[in-house]
């Protein structure tokens, strides 16, 4: 199967210029078929990628030969998927690329054109840049790799490479988990995965320097620093909580063989939620990439993820009694029934995999 790896690059000053050209040019090349494909209604890619060829003969347009002939040709086939998308209705018309966007391209594997070092990595015409990873991934056939200048000034890597299917030892154990707000994770079990603090302490970092940004004149030098060092403040949040979520989740796939979770409507979620408080913790939470991961890592590790009727009130059932009390957004469940005192995310977890076990 195929595996992601995402690893920090650190190109010298002929890279950077090298890089520089690239992104240049990808964007030339989405943009030029972009406007070609809407003025002559052509929407096809072997008709592009033959215009492509000319383009790269005409005198005016050669200094494409500069750039890598994958990066170019990936270009299109983002351009083809973008329409694809659009004609099948999943997303809205493609639209001309910026230069203040991410810059991004993807370059293909042939004829050992990639290679990954110690402490480098060699890329199609930029030689062996400087690298950062984790895992070793030398012995593991390289796919393609993504190079990308975020807008934190870092460039990163994304390997895609093949790798043969692992499998865990069967513990014969079942799960059910409840994600929320306070506690990004909870289990059946009462263990609780990523606390609200986690991410409260980086949100109010955050707030901090941005209150720094808005008293900066626009498009100064002042303003661009802070830019910058409020990018890379958000950039470490992201990879803290994908390091946390990826930890959390590889720690229940490794414990329990079948997970029950509910089937969540996210964009319904934060609709319903009328605080503006509420709509940025839900935002900022990352439920759905919790849920992305552990399918992807319940199917590589030959474990099983069911997922319960999302209209089922876990929240607002008790584990004890079984009756329905609707709870406010309290902390501590307590049921007027039974006379339970409960964590709610705890209760809401109890119940989810009471209601997986029966009907399923």
């Amino acid at each position: 199967m195929q595996k992601g790896l995402k690893i920090r690059l650190y190109p010298n000053n002929s890279q950077i210029n090298i890089l520089n050209v690239i992104f240049g040019h990808t964007r030339f090349v989405y943009n030029y078929f972009l406007d070609y494909s809407k003025n002559n209604k052509d929407y096809k890619y072997t008709s592009w990628s033959k215009k492509l060829t000319e383009l790269k003969n005409n005198e005016e347009t050669k200094f494409l030969k500069e750039a890598d002939k994958f990066a170019l040709q990936n270009s299109l086939r983002n351009l083809k998927t973008a329409y694809d998308n659009y004609f099948s209705k999943r997303a809205k018309e493609p639209v001309f690329k910026k230069k203040h966007n991410t810059q991004a391209y993807r370059t293909n594997y042939t004829n050992n054109n990639i290679t990954l070092y110690e402490k480098g990595i060699k890329l199609p015409k930029l030689g062996i840049v400087k690298c950062k990873y984790g895992k070793d991934i030398r012995d593991n056939k390289i796919i393609s790799v993504t190079i990308k200048l975020l807008k934190s000034g870092i460039y990163e890597a994304s390997i895609i490479y093949e790798c043969e299917e692992q499998t865990l030892i069967n513990t014969g154990k079942s799960v059910g988990i409840d994600l929320g707000v306070r506690k990004l994770i909870t289990t059946s079990d009462n263990e609780k995965y990523i606390s609200e603090l986690d991410i409260d302490r980086l949100n109010n970092k955050i707030r901090k320097e941005q209150k720094k940004l808005s008293k900066c004149k626009l498009h100064s030098n002042n303003w661009n620093k802070q830019r910058k060092r409020l990018a890379k403040i958000y950039q470490y949040k992201d990879n803290y909580m994908l390091d946390k979520i990826h930890k959390a989740t590889k720690a229940i796939v490794v414990k329990y063989d079948i997970i029950y979770m509910e089937d969540l409507d996210i964009i319904d979620l934060v609709s319903k939620q009328k605080l503006k408080k509420q709509k940025r913790k839900m935002l900022t939470s990352s439920l759905g990439k919790i849920r992305t991961l552990l399918e992807y890592k319940c199917e590589h590790y030959g474990k099983t993820l069911k997922k319960i009727d999302r209209y089922y009130a876990s929240s607002q059932t008790c584990s004890n009694c079984g009756k329905t009390y609707k709870v406010k957004s309290n902390e501590i469940y307590k049921c007027p029934h039974c006379k339970l005192i409960i964590d709610r995310d705890y209760n809401a977890a109890k119940n989810i995999i009471n209601y997986g076990l029966t009907h399923n």
